[in-house]
């Protein structure tokens, strides 16, 4: 059985590869993704449930008009609430 950091359980994994959405758990070591898959009885740091939610890569905003709102909310909050990450801005 692996240690982990962190594992997010009982999440419906969207991969980002065009591949049909499952349920599944996913393992972090040193914040990088280790283990996709069925983790019951394995530990971790931080077990965060994600029953309910869909768990997928970060989104990147590649047309933004968000250049002068980063100086009202630097962390672009409305973004991050849609799953934003990365965001180009011109």
């Amino acid at each position: 059985m692996a240690k982990f950091d962190i594992i997010i359980e009982n999440g419906f994994i969207v991969d980002g590869k065009g591949n049909k959405g499952f349920y599944g758990d996913i393992g972090i070591i040193d914040d990088k993704i280790v283990k996709i898959g069925d983790l019951k009885g394995n530990e971790a740091e931080r077990v965060i449930d994600a029953t309910g939610k869909v768990v997928s890569p970060g989104f990147i905003d590649t047309h933004s008009h968000s250049s002068m709102l980063v100086f009202e909310d630097p962390f672009l909050t409305p973004k991050i609430r849609q799953g934003i990450t990365t965001e180009l801005i011109a």
